[in-house]
């Protein structure tokens, strides 16, 4: 009986509003840019060498002129915003982070192209699977100055 009460009293408080526009789900992994590499995937701390952490992936869009953006932790695989993104046809774009929200250096991973979507209200956009291809090894260490950058580290 509680719970009823409980339930209608929500529904009278919030209504049945599903939102101001549309959400957006995907889900990530991280593949090595190196073919020299054994593993098909690594995970957001490589543990190679001279190669950083990725802490968070970032989902952009523009929707009408309006940007917006929402980060989660790589290790989660997966996220969804909230019903945030206005509606009508958005551009959709992924990025990795490093420590304290710094993008990671544009040489040092390949994101998918960015994707046009139609964003509706109180539905969801499905990106599916997103692949991110960052630069985990041959990195640039004190100890092997010939090296390239890699993901999420400083000036060599």
């Amino acid at each position: 009986m509680i719970r009823v009460a409980s339930v209608t009293l929500c529904l009278l408080v919030h209504g049945c509003d599903t939102g101001t526009g549309g959400a957006v789900e995907l889900s990530w992994k991280l593949r090595p840019a190196s073919s020299r590499l054994d593993q098909r995937f690594v995970t957001c701390d490589p543990g190679l060498p001279g190669a950083g952490i990725v802490d968070q992936i970032r989902l952009h869009w523009s929707v009408g002129g309006v940007d917006g953006s929402r980060a989660w932790d790589c290790n989660a695989n997966h996220g969804a915003t909230g019903f945030d993104l206005d509606e009508g046809l958005a551009q959709l774009w992924v990025t990795p982070e490093c420590a304290g929200n710094v993008p990671a250096a544009a040489d040092t991973y390949t994101a998918p192209a960015i994707v046009e979507r139609n964003v509706i209200r109180g539905e969801t956009v499905s990106l599916g699977a997103v692949e991110l291809v960052v630069a985990v090894s041959n990195c640039a260490t004190p100890m092997n100055r010939t090296g390239e950058p890699c993901i999420c580290t400083g000036s060599p």
